[in-house]
């Protein structure tokens, strides 16, 4: 359903981005612990570490690779990342296990690197990159005594500027893991605060929250830095079921406005399935409104997709799915006293109910023409829509007003048509039943546009941005455009 009434994305990520479901779904956090893979002596040495009752440290499902696949699959998930863990212990997850894993399967897999600071991790994580595909780093502060924010620490420092020119992330792992001589003082909020601030050209991810616990400490984080995004996973849980854990996070005022575009979503497999952490995603979003259920559903699993341009593909030509098919001028009258260009263009939708932006080709066609004319700077630019069901519309264009524009109309669209007498055979031989749309059309916006060109630019309010709504679809449909342009004496 989200995908039949998904917006416009690429006027908030991009071109690239402009359908979320072209892009498959991520588990963000895998160990690299499967039963019919070779495992490093570290990694050995952590599964065999017990407690005084006995019980392991690390929890892990005996499952095969095989059975990861299975997992995935059924789960809706095209790829996972699978995550190293060095502690400079001698238990540990080595990136070799995490090496291991990836070349099995390179096309479902990539690699979530970890690295002993103590030495130049630069050479080390170029031979790898020529092994496997690798997403981000992951450092472990409280493990390691690591201060993240001195500035004399060369190997972290490279490490960083590294991940900077090769769009890697940064995780950051709070340390919420049962392993003794942790450090909490190397995580605390003023810690990662200063962090963010001296490294706000990168994305840091930061893992191993618990909900009931420092969830809601970090979480403040998340309004002050936009490079911030947060991981959850099963640490989060803190007792509860994974959907009792989303429904807390999603009920936090102002969590999902702030973060529906930075979250990841982990199984930390072999400890928990991703089935279960799919579950509770869609079991705890069942119940949200309309746009936040829709938002979430879209983007939650697919959010990594947009941190690595290299190993993240998407499974359609995205240039598909560009509003705009083809720009005609169509005619072209000048006289004594003005010049009129007039222009059709083809445009398409891929939703049931979109809300396409327009300004970036409006203002790209007005460019032209004043290029074409430079002495010609006053008249006016008229736009107007030729269908029943379209409606032009001006409003600001803040990707949160715009979200709720759009789905305000998707959920309009998609009520049940059936009491309205527009639902018997139409003239055109075929059955009507889009009552809702004809009632969008004409309630919101109008059917045409004129905007003032004064002194060479055209004259709007500096919120004030042109959307179409287009309904019934997905389609192609036309929009007409007159540029008059008055020359003056």
């Amino acid at each position: 359903m989200e995908r039949l009434y998904q917006p416009d994305f690429s006027s908030i990520f991009g071109a690239r981005y402009a359908n979320a479901f072209i892009y498959g779904q991520i588990d963000s956090l895998i160990w690299p612990i499967f039963s019919d893979i070779g495992r490093s002596d570290a990694l050995k040495k952590l599964l065999e570490l017990k407690n005084k009752d006995g019980h392991n440290y690390f929890y892990h499902r005996q499952i095969s690779l095989e059975d990861e696949k299975v997992e995935l699959f059924s789960s809706d998930i095209t790829y996972g990342l699978v995550q190293a863990m060095n502690l400079q212990r001698s238990y540990g997850i080595t990136n070799e296990d995490a090496i291991s894993v990836v070349k099995k399967e390179p096309d479902l897999f990539k690699a979530i690197l970890s690295f002993d600071l103590n030495s130049n991790v630069i050479s080390e994580i170029k031979t790898i990159e020529n092994q496997i595909p690798v997403v981000g780093v992951v450092i472990y502060p409280s493990f390691i005594k690591l201060d993240i924010n001195n500035p004399n620490n060369q190997n972290l420092n490279a490490l960083i500027n590294y991940c900077k020119d090769n769009d890697y992330f940064v995780k950051i792992d709070i340390g919420n893991m049962n392993f003794q001589e942790n450090h909490p003082e190397y995580t605390t909020y003023d810690k990662i605060k200063a962090f963010l601030s001296n490294n706000s050209d990168i994305i840091i991810i930061l893992s191993g929250l618990d909900f009931s616990g420092d969830f809601m400490l970090y979480y403040q984080l998340l309004k002050l830095y936009n490079n911030l995004w947060i991981e959850i996973e099963p640490r989060c849980f803190g007792g509860m079921t994974p959907t009792s854990c989303f429904k807390q996070i999603f009920s936090l005022k102002g969590f999902i406005q702030n973060t529906w575009h930075r979250i990841t979503i982990g199984s930390a497999t072999p400890t928990l399935e991703i089935a279960q952490m799919k579950r509770g995603l869609l079991e705890a979003t069942e119940v949200l409104n309309f746009s936040h259920k829709h938002i979430l559903r879209t983007w939650a699993f697919r959010n990594v997709n947009r941190l690595n341009l290299i190993n993240f593909k998407s499974e359609i030509e995205p240039n598909l799915f560009k509003p705009i098919k083809e720009i005609n001028q169509i005619n072209r009258i000048e006289n004594n006293n003005e010049l009129i260009i007039e222009y059709k263009l083809k445009l398409r939708s891929y939703a049931i109910t979109q809300l396409l932006f327009l300004t970036d080709i409006i203002k790209e066609i007005f460019k032209r023409s004043l290029e074409e004319n430079p002495d010609l700077k006053s008249g006016e630019l008229f736009i107007r829509s030729y269908h029943t069901t379209t409606s032009l519309i001006i409003n600001e264009h803040e990707y949160g007003n715009y979200l709720d524009l759009h789905y305000m109309f998707a959920e309009i669209s998609s009520r049940d048509s059936a009491p309205f007498l527009h639902t018997v055979r139409a003239l055109e031989n075929r059955a009507d039943f889009n009552h809702y749309d004809h009632e969008l059309a004409s309630t919101y916006g109008s059917r045409q546009l004129t905007l003032p060109i004064v002194d060479g630019r055209l004259e709007i309010g500096g919120r004030e941005n042109l959307y179409i709504l287009v309904t019934f679809g997905p389609r192609t449909f036309h929009i007409y455009i007159k540029i008059k342009l008055i020359k003056e004496k």
